[in-house]
């Protein structure tokens, strides 16, 4: 008798187990990568003028199931494209930008939405003055030794010092 109790015991407990793991799942897939992927009307005939920030942006939209109610109805990967280039002033695209989507879910909790992460180019005609924007060149210095000949110190220059030194 006690044995039927065991076997029963330990059934009732895989079988627990076992529906808690299908109800407490989750996945993430890589969608694709892009060269360049953007939600704003972009004029390439000024491509020159474009500058590629340094900084890597994250942009998402996702909505959440609290007790089987989800708070938003519609996640696309253009809200999640337009709130990454939302963090950065002017900026018109994503470059190198990898796209994926994740899912949650738990018992009375869940949540799927898109997820992008990409490098910005920006249109400098699009920020104003009032606008901080991160460095998106390279610092330049400029590299000598002193009068002596013996000491090596360096000096962080303009972009026109640097274009001055340049050789053609």
């Amino acid at each position: 008798m006690e044995n039927y109790k065991e076997v029963y015991f330990k059934k009732f407990g895989l079988t627990l187990v076992i529906l808690l793991a299908l109800m407490t799942a989750g996945c993430a897939t890589r969608l694709g990568a892009f060269t360049v992927i953007s939600t704003k009307s972009i004029d390439w005939s000024r491509s020159s003028e474009f500058k590629r920030s340094n900084q890597k942006v994250e942009g998402n939209d996702i909505y959440h199931m609290i007790i089987y109610l989800p708070t938003k109805f519609n996640v696309t990967i253009e809200s999640a494209v337009d709130n990454a280039l939302e963090q950065v002033p002017g900026a018109i695209a994503l470059v190198d930008a990898v796209l994926s989507s994740k899912r949650v879910d738990l018992l009375f909790y869940g949540n799927d939405g898109y997820y992008i992460t990409g490098t910005v180019l920006i249109d400098p005609s699009l920020v104003s003055s009032n606008d901080t924007v991160k460095e998106t060149e390279e610092t330049k210095f400029l590299a000598f030794y002193t009068e002596n000949g013996k000491n090596f110190t360096k000096k962080e220059i303009s972009e026109s010092e640097y274009l001055s030194y340049a050789v053609e």
